[in-house]
């Protein structure tokens, strides 16, 4: 049990990507759709990390930033919801 929670707090601390919830419909980490939500981000002062197509830890951060002050369900995916709050195109 002991390991368990060590390999779950690791998860959660490292900068690895985030993979989506089975409860939410969620886009894949497309490299070209991350482009464009963290320059969203970045445009509204939720990112400001390197724009590199990477859903790490920096990105889902500024996500679930976004989300609060939105009044959204707080969750660190790119979903339809978080596309048209960011005005972001899925193409």
């Amino acid at each position: 049990m002991f390991l368990i929670g060590v390999v779950v707090s690791l998860g959660a601390c490292c900068d690895e990507q985030v993979s989506p919830s089975q409860s939410r419909a969620a886009y894949p980490p497309n490299p070209g759709i991350v482009r464009k939500v963290q320059i969203a981000l970045q445009t509204r002062g939720y990112y400001a990390g390197v724009i590199d197509g990477f859903l790490g830890q920096n990105t889902a951060i500024g996500i679930e930033r976004f989300q609060v002050d939105h009044d959204q369900r707080v969750n660190p995916l790119i979903d339809r919801w978080l596309l048209v709050s960011l005005a972001v195109k899925n193409n």
